[in-house]
């Protein structure tokens, strides 16, 4: 890129989180927790995952699981969750962990059965799936989220104003209920709490993109 986001870019503010969850097909897949799903999955000898695609955070939750568990899978990339699924249901790929917005519907029709979440703590709409942290799989914390940023030299007092108006908009219990529908948590912080999170962000994924053996182009 022609500019390096940590330095010449700063966060006003985060905006919203989701979590990846940990599915299975129900009809396909007979594991009803993650460590089922371990035991089941050496058993069978090797297993698949499904992904919106190479780098994306789905394929790479897929790649620290395997290597956590010990399990001999193979990546199966998609341009998304619209062709990820079918291939789930009819047996083709064995299981995902991607964002959950687009599995609500699935797991609430009981087609696909969430074995866990990757947030923090439970996701507040799914109260009874377990986090990874959980299911017994330890540093296991991955969300998709955002944050307003300005350029580096834009004025301290615009970029409070900004942080400001986000902290009064996730304030908002109406707010709230509509980002949870659509599988996602609204956020807000101060500017130096938004740097905070995105530099352990930026090992995390360091980390996660060498376990995978990507190499950028």
């Amino acid at each position: 890129m022609p500019y390096d986001p940590e330095h010449d870019m700063i966060p006003a503010t985060l905006t919203w989180e989701l979590p990846n969850v940990f599915v299975v097909a129900s009809d396909h897949v007979p594991a009803k927790s993650v460590a089922e799903f371990i035991a089941w999955a050496k058993q069978k000898g090797h297993v698949s995952f499904g992904s919106p695609g190479v780098g994306t955070s789905p394929h790479l939750s897929g790649v620290l699981f395997a290597k956590r568990a010990g399990l001999d899978a193979v990546h199966v990339p998609f341009r998304g969750a619209a062709q990820t699924i079918p291939a789930m249901l009819s047996g083709a790929v064995d299981f995902a962990i991607d964002n959950l917005a687009s599995y609500i519907s699935l797991i609430q029709s009981g087609k696909m059965r969430a074995l866990a979440v990757t947030s923090a703590k439970r996701w507040p709409t799914f109260p009874d799936v377990p986090t990874m942290v959980e299911a017994g799989v330890k540093d296991f914390v991955v969300t998709s989220w955002a944050a307003f940023v300005l350029p580096a030299a834009t004025p301290r007092p615009i970029v409070d104003k900004l942080s400001g108006a986000m902290k009064q908009i996730a304030a908002d219990v109406g707010m709230q209920k509509r980002f949870l529908v659509a599988g996602a948590r609204i956020l807000s912080s101060t500017p130096e709490e938004a740097i905070a999170f995105a530099a352990t962000e930026r090992a995390m994924w360091k980390g996660v993109v060498e376990l995978s053996g990507l190499k950028p182009q």
